[in-house]
């Protein structure tokens, strides 16, 4: 899922979109290493911005495409 999310964005977007996944997945990803999934994820070391995503995700509410 994240690998997609990345390989997806346009080339200007792909730290945004990494960053909604962990808005998006983060209940999923509590208690597991953010770097290991990022790393197993074959995206990189992006595993700080997901990390972000994750502690935004309880301050944020996610709106629908018009």
């Amino acid at each position: 899922m994240l690998r997609d999310k990345y390989e997806t964005a346009p080339a200007r977007e792909k730290a945004m979109n990494v960053v909604l996944f962990g808005i998006e997945n983060a209940d999923a990803l509590g208690g597991q290493s953010i770097a290991d999934v990022a790393e197993q994820s074959g995206i990189g070391k992006w595993g700080p911005p997901v990390a972000l995503g994750c502690k935004l995700a309880q301050y944020v509410e996610l709106k629908n495409d018009p």
